[in-house]
């Protein structure tokens, strides 16, 4: 009998392991993971998946949006520094991370001192992590934390058989649980590609619509010049768009979706190529495959295109504008962004990924623009800021401080601005844990 528990616990161990994400951790990785399945757990951690997604699930039907991460080691810059930056990639929430010799929790919810209560209770229960997860969350939503009482043993000699049978039991259902885990973590996982497919088609075919629109405006143009040569830039953006509007059809995966969005680019600056032809002025610049030739501000717009800088603390970049948004920024208004969804939230064009038509330039957040003749630059912050904390309310970017706003944050990384300061504060504190698991 002793060996038939020993393979059932190693079965389950090997089940657990397999069930965690394994390798190296960087900020990056886990917040990937934790948007889609609401914690990241290190392989080889004796910890309950089951208990934690339960904890929060909780948390989000109570209106917390909670993000839970174990690590087996303590990260570079310890775990306060680990929690922040994964919040800065997730956005919005709060982020709770366990290491081995630290715990932290940053957050644009909770303030200092509920983060601080959080923690306190969170220590200062059992039951491992998972009683540790248990406990911050219910601090933050007010509600009792789940009791483990461990049931009673027998005392006569039948104890031990029942004992016996209870264990077979508690074991075979945490492998169902976490076989299921597993299935749903799966599932999950197709359902969420399917429907980054479905919104990046709908956003790839409103460009290509936009794209038809624009060619028949220059053929106008093109029609009434005495040029030839801006007729063969025109055929040949006509080309393009065609091969890309029969690829779209056949479009069934984001990298597929991406060479569609390339193509729409390369047309952009055959048809930007065939105007200015035919208007008398020189063709632009062809772009390299790394640029894009479209507006900064709203794929759809066409062209002409102007040059802009963008300044932020990550780096300069130089992007395109178009003519109409250029002329807003000289005067000092700020364009509006096109909005594409992604992953059921509405994100600015410049930050969507390439395969939504979108920029791509994840690394946006605070940022100033810089258009030739301007008397000075036009910050944004373009930071997600959610109206709500709830999972799944639809709660975008674009509210209080977002979009158009030319607001900024208390954070140093942040430019500066004229507008007033409406962001929500980040709050975030940690602590050596003195008790291992």
């Amino acid at each position: 009998m002793r060996r038939r528990l020993i393979c059932l616990f190693a079965l389950l161990g090997s089940l657990l392991i397999v069930a965690a994400p394994a390798g190296a951790q960087t900020p990056d990785q886990v917040a990937a993971r934790v948007g889609d399945y609401g914690y990241w757990i290190d392989a080889g951690l004796p910890a309950d998946p089951a208990r934690i997604s339960a904890a929060i699930t909780r948390a989000g039907n109570a209106g917390v949006r909670l993000f839970v991460v174990l690590l087996a080691g303590d990260p570079s810059g310890g775990p306060t520094t680990f929690a922040d930056a994964v919040l800065d990639r997730l956005g919005d929430g709060t982020v709770l991370v366990l290491s081995n010799t630290g715990e932290a929790m940053a957050s644009f919810d909770f303030t200092q001192e509920e983060i601080e209560q959080a923690l306190d209770a969170g220590y200062a229960a059992g039951g491992g992590d998972a009683g540790y997860v248990e406990a911050v969350v219910a601090t933050l939503t007010g509600a009792p934390a789940p009791v483990d009482d461990g049931g009673d043993q027998a005392g006569d000699g039948g104890g031990s058989k029942t004992g016996l049978i209870v264990i077979l039991v508690l074991v075979g259902g945490l492998v169902l649980a976490v076989v299921w885990a597993v299935r749903r973590q799966s599932k999950s996982a197709a359902q969420s590609k399917a429907r980054a497919i479905e919104e990046a088609r709908k956003e790839i075919k409103a460009q290509l619509d936009a794209m038809a629109n624009t060619i028949l405006e220059i053929s106008d143009e093109v029609s009434a010049s005495a040029s030839r040569e801006d007729n063969q830039y025109l055929e040949q953006a006509s080309k393009t768009f065609t091969e890309a509007s029969d690829g779209y059809e056949a479009a069934t995966d984001l990298a597929r979706l991406e060479e569609i969005s390339d193509r729409l680019d390369e047309a952009r600056w055959q048809l930007d190529a065939a105007a200015a032809l035919a208007a008398g002025k020189p063709v632009p610049p062809r772009p390299t495959p790394q640029e894009r030739h479209a507006c900064f501000f709203d794929p759809t717009h066409p062209g002409p295109f102007e040059e802009a800088e963008v300044r932020t603390a990550a780096g300069t970049k130089t992007v395109r504008v178009c003519a109409a948004d250029a002329e807003k920024l000289r005067r000092g208004q700020q364009p509006e962004p096109r909005m594409i969804e992604v992953q059921g939230r509405q994100v600015p064009a410049p930050a969507a990924p390439r395969s939504y038509g979108g920029g791509g330039f994840s690394w946006l957040e605070v940022f100033a623009v810089i258009v030739g003749g301007m008397g000075q630059a036009r910050s944004y912050d373009w930071g997600p800021r959610p109206t709500s904390g709830r999972w799944g309310s639809g709660s975008s970017w674009g509210s209080g401080s977002g979009w158009g706003s030319g607001t900024s944050s208390s954070s140093s990384r942040r430019f500066p601005s004229s507008g007033s300061s409406g962001a929500r504060p980040r709050a975030r504190a940690g602590r050596t844990r003195t008790r291992r698991r």
